[in-house]
């Protein structure tokens, strides 16, 4: 998992705003191509994975932890709306 320096710059905002030190990545779900994943302002589970990504501490739930490879959190801006945003790899 990677997070791009513009993404870093929203989710520090984000961290400091709610007082926050990590973010955490879970299972939201299924869909038809596997698992659906969420980010949470959440303190690690014991059985998270804790990696410190481009400065941001990020505590991964360990059953999506194989789903984070390729993925890359990132921030996004159009006319509609701004925000981070999960870019990877579809299996479909």
């Amino acid at each position: 998992m990677q997070i791009t320096d513009a993404g870093r710059a929203h989710i520090e905002e984000i961290l400091k705003q709610h007082h926050a030190e990590c973010i955490r990545v879970v299972f939201a779900g299924q869909g038809c191509c596997g698992p659906k994943l969420g980010l949470s302002l959440d303190e690690p589970h014991s059985d998270d994975i804790v990696q410190v990504i481009n400065q941001i501490k990020v505590a991964i739930e360990k059953r999506v932890v194989p789903h984070t490879n390729g993925l890359s959190l990132d921030f996004q801006s159009t006319e509609a709306r701004s925000g981070l945003v999960m870019i990877g790899q579809s299996k479909c």
